[in-house]
Order: C-alpha cells, then structure tokens, then sequence
C-alpha cells in the first residue's frame, strides 16, 4: 500500500510541476524560439506555445528561449530539442 501511495505521489508530483507552465490554445499564429547562445531555434504554432517549451526547458535544466519572435524560424539553424 505504501508504495502504490509513492507511485502516485511521484506521478501526482511530476504533472503538478509541468502544469506550472503555461496551458495555450491552438490559435495558429506561428512564432520562433531563440536560444540565447543562438544555438537552437524552436518554431511553434503561436507565441503561448513557444512560452510553454521553454518554460518546460527550464524546468529540465536545459537553457529557456530569449528571444520570441513572430514567423518561422530560420533554416540553417539547429532546432532545438522539445522536452
């Protein structure tokens, strides 16, 4: 019994830390993500949505997005890993 209460808390606890981020609507508006080194990009289908990955990123540790931009991101640049 114990353990079942851990698993769920654990569960609980890992969908409480990702609600703490943003929930966005799918309004289609699309926007660019910038790392600041400028080492990956992130396209999204609105700004909320570009908020809510980096929000995400921060919480994996992994640097957030600096720079939010409207339009598609470009090309030749990495994209960067969603978490």
């Amino acid at each position: 019994m114990k353990i079942q209460f851990i698993i769920v808390s654990i569960l609980f606890g890992i969908s409480f830390a990702e609600d703490e981020c943003l929930a966005c609507d799918w309004k289609s508006e699309i926007h660019c993500g910038t790392v600041s080194n400028g080492t990956c990009v992130f396209t999204a289908l609105n700004r909320c949505q570009v908020e809510r990955v980096s929000c995400l990123r921060e919480q994996k540790g992994l640097p957030p997005f600096t720079q939010i931009e409207k339009g598609k991101c470009p090309k030749g640049k990495p994209k960067c890993i969603k978490p």
